[in-house]
């Protein structure tokens, strides 16, 4: 009987320059959705070459990827063939796209984030469960759940821990710091020291970072390739947000800011003075991300784009005053 021939990646190349290849053709710039393209696609039939390279790159996979997974799939009663079919003891980075409940508790929804008897543990809108399920992966490093599409159930969840904070300091000292905008760290003793869980509205505070980076590149009158740039952003990120964040950044910058945004304005400073003097900014954040989501409940993007356009005559109007 012939002898199955000798793989020479493996038995030429040292194991160094192995995990450097894997390195290479496994890291993917965007989280990866193991039911869709990146499974089947040419850089991962790697995994498929034999045994002991799976096996080699199976983790340099799990390490360097962040991987996306809904609440879903830790939902007890889902069947296992419809959740998402990652390697629990290997996951280090998770991207949670869906806070919701699965579709089988949230038939248990009795309104109001009240839930009758036979919703899972890991689907209670305390989120307790799910918190806990997270905290079990062996591996898992790093957790973003991002809340942008249920405001309403992260809500409820921060003021659950919130109250539990105060009047059961013992059960769980869990507690959420507001760490930028519309960004969230949970913290407390029964959080694994290796495990950071984030909550964000991941779109609106991508986009808050974008915009705060261009510093002194951006005035009322916006910055060089603004229609591109704008236009990119709505297609890459969120069509809705980038429209009413940019008249914002564009507005501060205009000699009306204090008086036609005073409440924004007031908090945006206050968090501006918490980080000059060096003070944790966590209050001043949390009161500034409510008054951007009260203003871009309020207005549509059509709005901003208009309302930017007359600010911008206004202060071309201003400045061409006091130049007399």
């Amino acid at each position: 009987m012939d002898e199955e021939p000798s793989c020479y990646f493996l038995t030429r190349l040292p194991g160094e320059l192995r995990a450097l290849i894997y390195e290479h053709v496994l890291t993917f710039e965007r989280p990866l959705k193991l039911r869709q393209v990146v499974a089947g696609s040419p850089n991962t039939g790697i995994l498929r070459a034999n045994r002991q390279i799976h096996n080699e790159a199976l983790s340099v996979l799990y390490d360097l990827n962040n991987i996306l997974v809904t609440r879903n799939d830790f939902c007890h009663y889902t069947d296992h063939d419809l959740q998402t079919p990652f390697r629990r003891d290997q996951v280090r980075h998770l991207l949670v796209k869906n806070f919701s409940q699965s579709i089988k508790c949230s038939s248990y929804s009795g309104g109001n984030h009240m839930y009758l008897a036979g919703c899972c543990e890991v689907c209670q809108p305390t989120a307790v469960g799910f918190i806990n399920a997270l905290s079990e992966l062996p591996r898992l490093q790093s957790v973003v759940v991002d809340y942008h599409f249920h405001q309403s159930e992260f809500g409820y969840m921060k003021d659950v821990i919130r109250r539990n904070g105060v009047l059961e300091p013992l059960r769980r000292n869990r507690s959420l710091q507001c760490t930028g905008l519309g960004q969230w760290r949970l913290q407390g003793t029964s959080i694994a020291e290796k495990l950071s869980i984030t909550f964000a509205d991941v779109a609106l505070n991508t986009l808050w970072t974008i915009f705060s980076s261009f510093g002194n590149m951006l005035s009322i009158y916006g910055i060089p390739n603004e229609p591109q740039i704008l236009e990119g952003l709505r297609e890459d990120i969120n069509r809705d947000l980038p429209d009413k964040l940019f008249f914002l950044h564009c507005a501060r910058k205009c000699v009306l800011w204090p008086v036609v945004f005073e409440k924004i304005a007031e908090t945006w400073k206050a968090v501006d003075d918490a980080k000059a003097e060096s003070r944790d900014p966590s209050e001043e954040l949390e009161a500034l991300t409510d008054e951007v989501l009260r203003f871009c409940r309020r207005h549509t993007a059509e709005d901003a784009r208009m309302q930017l356009q007359l600010l911008r005559v206004e202060e071309a109007r201003l400045t061409e005053i006091m130049r007399m």
